[in-house]
């Protein structure tokens, strides 16, 4: 277990790209600590892997990559103190130092680095106990981008607000814009072994029949369904089973195709980081063979394509959680359960405290549970954070501003929401939270496009 690890800046992969001038007086300041640092004009690409804080630097006109380091402290790390003194000098808008801060932060708490706070410009140093603005910065994870779609059941009355297709580039996009640190979505594995972006267990084609899974249409298939990149092409109909079983006509305001992993890597904006849930069938009947096939597939489009992006894993298939873990710890994973909100036959499944015991086998690093069961029962938020575990929740309840609020308080890392605008500004303190029908109101006159 992790059990140092207090905030989302430890996931690693993350990379800012800007370019940090190295003035002469840290020059001067840090040189008799490390003899490369007199050398050392400017710096890029900075970047946290495995622990360590690398980037590529000017050393005297020539660029090099360049390993600062990992620590325990600053003093046994000049490299890292010369890395942070000089994003704080240098002469960065908040925006680009919150990027680079972000860096640093993720380097402290993996290897014990100094930290710049994401609202200053002043180095801080960090205990497990600190109370700057960092300490209470709740993570905001658009929910399959925007938020997911809804097919209404008879008389079912729609929100105000514009609908936009889940899972897509588009959504994912547009919810980078509107302040989500990390997008979530469920990916599935063809039959020919391509990892695609798709929710539900089976998708439907045809009003009279049940449906296929993911599993049984090869990629050409399932980009023949619903809305195309190509204008004169016409897709096959989506439908989409409502709430009340009844099965609906699955279109939106906003339309975009349907999308491959190896595509949201490429056509995502780099700053948004990745929730990427391994996406199987809940009747928890799916064979281990099928569990590493769809499990392989997945981590090699990561391999090639994840490019320093913010990852980590999440699934509710408890056996999948401890395989990704074991095929690449690289990135952390998150085991996700209802929370005892519905029972499976999988007792693993049923509670907090039992998602725990899977995170403790598998050494993973967090918990995402369903909001409900958090907020039925606020001692979980202690349970989980005294085994060192982060905790983030999803669910409705999670578009309600005060909800998120009193999660915030309590000190859960994250929560992943559809209504991804106003749940940032409550997050940020930016308007007073708002219910879900006045939020929804407040939408209409915002522009998001």
């Amino acid at each position: 277990m992790q059990g140092e690890v207090h905030g989302i800046a430890a996931l690693p992969s993350c990379t800012s790209v800007l370019e940090v001038p190295v003035t002469a007086r840290l020059q001067q300041s840090a040189s008799f600590g490390e003899p490369r640092a007199a050398a050392l004009s400017s710096f890029s690409c900075l970047s946290v892997c495995g622990g360590d804080l690398l980037a590529k630097a000017q050393c005297e006109g020539v660029c090099e990559s360049l390993n600062f380091g990992r620590a325990t402290s600053r003093l046994r790390c000049p490299m890292a103190m010369i890395a942070t003194e000089a994003v704080a000098e240098a002469p960065f808008s908040l925006e680009e130092r919150q990027s680079q801060g972000l860096v640093l932060d993720m380097a402290h708490q993996m290897g014990g680095f100094p930290f710049i706070a994401p609202e200053t410009s002043v180095p801080v140093s960090i205990t497990d106990d600190r109370t700057d603005a960092a300490s209470s910065m709740l993570v905001v994870v658009g929910h399959r981008g925007c938020g997911k779609n809804r097919i209404l059941p008879q008389g079912g009355i729609p929100e105000a607000r514009s609908s936009i297709r889940e899972n897509t580039i588009t959504s994912f996009n547009l919810a980078a814009r509107n302040g989500a640190q990390f997008v979530e979505f469920d990916v599935q594995v063809t039959k020919d072994g391509v990892p695609i972006i798709f929710h539900d267990d089976v998708i439907i084609t045809d009003e009279g029949l049940p449906g296929r899974h993911i599993g049984d249409l090869t990629l050409e298939e399932f980009r023949a369904i619903g809305p195309q990149s190509d204008a004169s092409k016409v897709g096959q109909v989506l439908y989409r089973k409502a709430a009340d079983g009844t099965i609906g006509l699955w279109t939106e305001d906003v339309e975009d195709p349907m999308c491959t992993l190896k595509e949201a890597f490429t056509e995502v904006q780099p700053s948004v980081g990745f929730n990427i849930e391994v996406k199987f069938d809940d009747d928890g009947n799916t064979s281990e063979e099928e569990l590493h096939r769809v499990i392989d597939a997945v981590l090699e489009d990561v391999r090639q394509f994840a490019n320093g992006r913010m990852i980590y894993f999440s699934s509710f298939h408890p056996d999948a959680v401890q395989i990704i873990r074991k095929k690449m710890s690289k990135y952390p994973v998150f085991f996700l359960t209802d929370g005892g909100s519905h029972m499976y036959t999988d007792p693993r499944r049923n509670s907090i405290e039992a998602a725990i015991e899977v995170c403790r086998e598998g050494n993973l690093q967090g918990i995402v549970s369903e909001v409900k069961a958090v907020l039925q029962h606020p001692a979980s938020v202690a349970l989980v954070k005294a085994e060192g575990l982060f905790l983030f929740t999803y669910g409705e309840l999670n578009n309600v501003g005060e909800a998120v609020l009193k999660q915030q308080n309590w000190g859960i890392d994250g929560v992943i929401v559809d209504h991804v605008l106003e749940m940032v500004r409550v997050a940020r303190h930016m308007e007073e939270p708002a219910s879900p029908s006045s939020a929804s109101l407040a939408r209409r006159s915002v522009s998001e496009m």
